[in-house]
């Protein structure tokens, strides 16, 4: 006897989940390398509480007094596949204290942009990776021009090529704050936004550090680049050319955002490696 047409189907679909669910369960991704980043003890642009918000393929120290991540760690592997990954709505991330929410970025100047990569945990980890992404606590605010531009270019250089050519990366990203200047905040639109704490805050940078295990040796890219970057930016024909401006040291980032990275390794190869700078991107 034939089956009926819905039938078949319902269990194709049923079969094709299966096979998405099991890459969205990762319980082996080790996300972190070298130790969870820790505030500085003179680190004075962080105040207030920090928690760790440890998500499937990702882990975030919030900033609650600013209303953004301060760090983001992720790791990926082979994400060089070709497709788009699904959106989703923006949402509250619950298990802050600042309950930042998708409104208190309307009507402004800025996109929410992401610090771990929706597309980079799509290819590498599945959907249930991507719905992860849009919590609020991996958001900062960023012009378009930059979220568009140069950090977008830098998350597509990172996912298609370096998670393939060195098999496996390992990333820390997030924002930069100038007290100097003045604490720049989001206006909110008040007959819209349901958060009930202060502005979120506009970071003047992003850093990201990017870790590869060459051989026996550990390389790392560090690339510092304001918010104010557009479509642009650079010189050389190349997108790595054109990043390349960007190229700093981990000391660097490690000062302006008080925060000591890849702790755990032996101190006198820690320090090594964070006063390096990369001459070009790989």
């Amino acid at each position: 006897m034939r089956k009926p047409v819905a039938t078949f189907l319902l269990v194709l679909l049923l079969a094709f989940v299966a096979v998405a669910d099991s890459r969205q369960t990762c319980t082996d991704c080790h996300p972190v390398y070298g130790g969870y980043p820790e505030i500085q003890p003179d680190a004075s642009l962080i105040s207030g509480v920090v928690p760790i918000l440890v998500n499937r393929t990702y882990v975030v120290g919030y900033g609650e007094n600013r209303l953004n991540p301060l760090w983001v760690c992720y790791r990926i592997y082979g994400a060089a596949q070709i497709g788009s990954a699904p959106s989703h709505g923006w949402r509250i991330d619950r298990r802050t204290e600042a309950r930042v929410s998708d409104s208190d970025y309307k009507h402004t100047d800025y996109q929410r942009g992401h610090m771990a990569p929706k597309s980079a945990m799509y290819h590498c980890y599945g959907p249930g990776a991507v719905y992860d992404t849009f919590q609020l606590s991996n958001a900062c605010p960023q012009l378009g021009e930059l979220n568009n531009g140069p950090w977008g270019d830098l998350e597509d250089l990172v996912r298609e090529n370096y998670s393939v050519t060195c098999e496996e990366v390992w990333i820390i990203a997030g924002p930069l704050f100038d007290d100097s200047n003045g604490r720049q905040l989001l206006t909110k639109d008040a007959e819209h936004s349901s958060s009930s704490q202060k502005p979120v805050e506009i970071p003047d940078a992003f850093y990201k550090i990017v870790i590869d295990e060459y051989g026996e040796t550990l390389r790392v890219l560090a690339l510092i680049i304001d918010n104010s970057e557009g479509y642009g930016y650079g010189a050389g024909n190349s997108i790595p050319e054109r990043l390349s401006g960007f190229l700093v040291s981990i000391d660097e980032i490690e000062e302006r955002a008080g925060l000591d990275f890849i702790w755990a390794m032996d101190e006198t190869a820690e320090a090594e490696l964070e006063r390096a700078i990369a001459k070009q991107m790989w």
